[in-house]
């Protein structure tokens, strides 16, 4: 059964509102950084409230997110499935990584992507409520 397109859009206007803030949120911090510093990446801290309630909401519990990649592999403990979900609409991009191993333990990560003006930006959040941003050039 095909999605409903209103769901799909709601979704995807979900991620933009999110890539939005957060572009202006990263401009602001990358400004400040030598273009040396670059080249090879760089992981920087970002504290935001204002982006950490949006990434809940547009991030972690939107629902709407196509299939990109799946696999099985064979491990030392037993099979395990990944699969990675994505969003996408102009430069953002959101990630969901779902992993599922024989044991029954299921491990869901996110990450969010900014693609502009040569600069790749990889944000994911962490466990005591700030992001691990990593700014590199393309």
């Amino acid at each position: 059964m095909p999605i409903d397109e209103a769901y799909k859009n709601l979704a995807i206007s979900k991620l933009e509102e999110f890539g939005e803030l957060a572009q202006q949120k990263i401009k602001n911090s990358v400004s400040e950084l030598d273009p040396e510093d670059l080249e090879f990446g760089l992981s920087l801290s970002l504290q935001d409230q204002e982006l950490f309630k949006l990434w809940q909401d547009c991030i972690e519990n939107n629902n709407y997110m196509e299939v990109s990649f799946v696999e099985v592999m064979e491990h030392h403990d037993g099979a395990y499935l990944k699969a990675t979900f994505k969003n996408s609409k102009g430069p953002y991009t959101a990630e969901r990584y779902v992993s599922v191993r024989s044991s029954g333990r299921v491990e869901i990560a996110h990450a969010f992507l900014l693609e502009t003006k040569g600069i790749v930006v990889r944000m994911e959040k962490e466990p005591d409520g700030s992001f691990k941003v990593f700014v590199r050039y393309k």
